[in-house]
């Protein structure tokens, strides 16, 4: 997960997620929109960032990456289909920030560095694009390293340092500068994030989550009908990249939550205030977002629950696999079981409306518990207790 916008867009825009992982910082009020302009009717953007034969395929907002991005990603982004490719305005935008990211702990791209240009589009709309690898001449660099501050996730430290920018203005296809650090090392993304103060996305209990949660959108619905076809169908799951994206939103979402339902996000007992950096004591219980209407996932941040992404297939009957706004604190317990291949299940049960209790259980060389009755199935001392 790319940086987080400083501000949200327009009159209303407060501080919001620092980085990689949103790491929470201090509010404050953001700067109109391009040159204050009322936002008028789509579309915004008519030019792509990136060239669609530099592009391998684009992940949808709300994407489920545990346990570094346990949560629901605030952004999308683009995997480039090679290093050094160039990056243009996709639209009349106006930069208010420039990020420098340095790695200074790493364990894959220590010293690296990094760029992230934060723009407006309209008084409401706003957004960025991360992890670029160099910016087009004319484009302020924030090479004094002033603003600076550093923060940690769950296995980098790093330094951003964020200049301000007062009324720098790009059209439809200026240069921006490249992205695509490196083939060999897998850092070939560029994110690309859209927030729109007009939309409310909706949490259980919003005060877990950093403000660009609440306004992130699909930047692709914004682009003319032409880019925004291919770039809809060119959405993958980068772990599955030959599966075809298909159900809907074929874009994703950040709405995962259902009250008084497994699904949504939850965080282990004695977890409080907002997310910062690291993810791994929270869980999400969602829709598969590249296959919504066929498949859940479940991105597990503990590593007492196996830190990573199970993807299952989606039943509205029986207790295995079943969707989880289905499981309600009904007093029996569900299993939830992958490929073979894994030898893992999970056992899960609603204590109470705002309270889940999961258990992993694995099974090399034996069948998953799933396949036993439901009578056979009990959490012990090994369960992680988690709330809303």
């Amino acid at each position: 997960m790319g940086p987080q916008p400083r501000r949200a867009p327009g009159r209303a825009a407060h501080l919001g997620a620092l980085t990689v992982v949103l790491a929470g910082v201090a509010c404050d009020s953001g700067p109109a929109g391009l040159a204050g302009e009322e936002c008028g009717p789509l579309p915004y953007f008519t030019v792509s960032p990136v060239a669609p034969e530099d592009v391998a395929l684009i992940v949808v907002i709300g994407g489920l990456g545990a346990p570094g991005h346990t949560l629901p990603t605030a952004h999308s982004g683009l995997m480039l289909a090679r290093e050094a490719a160039p990056v243009a305005s996709p639209g009349r935008i106006q930069i208010d920030e420039v990020r420098r990211v340095t790695y200074v702990s790493s364990p894959t791209r220590e010293g690296e560095r990094d760029y992230a240009l934060f723009f407006s589009v309209c008084e409401d709309v706003g957004g960025w694009l991360g992890h670029l690898t160099s910016l087009a001449p004319g484009i302020p660099d924030n090479a004094g390293g002033s603003g600076c501050e550093t923060y940690s996730t769950s296995d980098e430290t790093v330094e951003a340092c964020t200049l301000e920018v007062d009324g720098f203005r790009l059209e439809p296809g200026d240069p921006v500068g490249t992205g695509g650090l490196s083939a060999e090392r897998g850092f070939l993304g560029l994110d690309f994030g859209l927030l729109d103060e007009r939309v409310t996305n909706f949490y259980v209990s919003p005060s877990r989550h950093p403000s660009p949660s609440f306004r992130a959108v699909c930047p692709y619905e914004y682009f003319d009908d032409a880019n925004r076809a291919w770039m809809l169908a060119a959405i993958r799951d980068p772990a599955r990249p030959s599966e075809a994206a298909s159900g809907e939103p074929r874009c994703g979402t950040m709405e995962v939550d259902v009250a008084g339902t497994a699904k949504g996000v939850w965080a282990e007992q004695g977890v409080t205030g907002q997310v910062q950096g690291d993810e791994t004591r929270y869980i999400t219980l969602a829709d598969y977002p590249y296959d919504p209407q066929q498949r859940l996932a479940l991105s597990l941040g503990p590593t007492t629950l196996g830190a990573r992404v199970a993807i299952v297939p989606r039943e509205t009957a029986g207790r295995v696999n079943r969707a989880f706004e289905q499981v309600t604190a009904d007093g029996l317990v569900y299993c939830y079981t992958d490929s073979p291949a894994f030898a893992t299940s999970w056992l899960l049960t609603m204590p109470s409306a705002t309270s889940l209790t999961v258990q992993l259980v694995q099974h090399p060389g034996a069948p998953s518990p799933c396949d036993s009755s439901p009578t056979a199935w009990q959490l012990g001392a090994a369960a992680v207790q988690l709330v809303r």
